[in-house]
């Protein structure tokens, strides 16, 4: 996996997401994990901060929204049928699986900061 500039797919790494804003990968990095992944994508910060919102309503759980990038993968592989297709799962599968994210930041955001970015989510 050859590292290329994000801005090549139309993407300018401003975002919420700061600690993910990253305008290329390490070459290192995508040596080195390229067979552990299925597949990579982007979210805007309108779907983190929805997701940020969502988690905090209904869950409790509160997050900044770099912590929530990882969230979207398992609803998008549950939605692929080219995913389902290339690795012979069902959507009932899929739909049944354990799906874990990490999930990590948002437990020493300041409370003024959680609150804007709480306002933002809903």
């Amino acid at each position: 996996m050859m590292p290329f500039p994000s801005r090549k797919i139309g993407v300018d790494n401003l975002t919420a997401a700061d600690g993910l804003a990253v305008g290329r990968a390490s070459g290192f990095v995508g040596r080195a994990m390229e067979r552990l992944l299925d597949g990579l994508y982007t979210l805007d910060d309108r779907t983190m901060y929805d997701m940020l919102g969502w988690l905090a309503q209904e869950e409790g759980i509160r997050l900044e929204p770099s912590a929530l990038a990882g969230m979207a993968g398992p609803q998008r592989v549950c939605r692929s049928t080219d995913y389902q297709q290339m690795h012979a799962f069902s959507a009932e599968q899929l739909n049944h699986a354990t799906h874990l994210v990490w999930a990590t930041g948002g437990g020493m955001v300041p409370e003024e900061e959680m609150a804007q970015y709480l306002a933002k989510g809903r």
